[in-house]
């Protein structure tokens, strides 16, 4: 850091943001420095430098590991570790401070217990949800469809918002198709799978590619959004 001088370091960063713009990541090395230069004493500017690189982006690192060391300077032990965990998720597999981050957290959950506390588990990271889903024309209708209409597969919750919270689009041509609908799929980013604790599969055909409305339909019955055995929806019944 400057070659050991978090002064000038802490001077550079300000320039930097200055020039280049208040990126989480310069805001974030700038705190650190201007923590160390302030021989280990936090301060409002600390505080709000790291508030701003979090805002802007959670999962900012040096952030993560500067609140981390603040948290463990002043015996808050148990925000040490959660901030420690958190960044402890953004490393790689093979980076070599992961060592060094668990002896830190090993070291914070001994002070807390010894201190009479408990170590809080931190909560399960919920899991993306992802459904497989093969679409197929039932056969009394393949003289009735042509090639290029669309069709369209969707999840919708069975009790919520009507919209879609994972949607493929694909022709008739396409079919019989085996699709994987999943949070990253979702329409809305405050609307996915992993939400809704129970859908319903969609499978619509419609010749003016139009998503809401068209000429054949297929549906699922109810199941839960955690479902991993693979789904057969047909198209059958007219769209009404």
């Amino acid at each position: 850091m400057a070659q050991d001088r978090p002064g000038d370091a802490a001077k550079i960063f300000e320039r930097t943001v200055n020039l280049a713009g208040r990126q989480p990541e310069l805001l974030g090395q700038w705190a650190q420095a201007q923590y160390f230069a302030d021989g280990k004493k936090w301060s409002d500017k600390v505080q709000a430098l790291t508030d701003e690189a979090l805002k802007a982006d959670p999962k900012e690192v040096t952030s993560l590991g500067l609140l981390g060391i603040a948290a463990f300077e002043s015996e808050r032990y148990q925000d040490a570790i959660d901030y420690w965990n958190r960044l402890l998720a953004q490393l790689p597999p093979d980076d070599n401070s992961r060592v060094a981050l668990q002896g830190g957290i090993a070291r914070a959950s001994e002070k807390l217990l010894a201190s009479g506390g408990k170590v809080a588990q931190a909560p399960a990271a919920k899991v993306a949800a992802v459904l497989k889903v093969t679409v197929d024309l039932a056969p009394e209708l393949k003289a009735k469809v042509q090639p290029g209409d669309s069709v369209f597969i969707f999840a919708r919750a069975t009790s919520g918002p009507p919209a879609p919270l994972a949607a493929k689009r694909l022709t008739v041509a396409d079919l019989p198709a085996t699709v994987e609908l999943g949070d990253a799929d979702a329409m809305m980013p405050q609307l996915k799978l992993s939400n809704f604790p129970e859908v319903q599969l969609v499978a619509r055909i419609s010749r003016a590619g139009q998503p809401t409305a068209g000429e054949w339909i297929g549906r699922s019955q109810p199941l839960a959004s955690s479902t991993t055995a693979q789904q057969q929806l047909t198209i059958d019944s007219p769209d009404k």
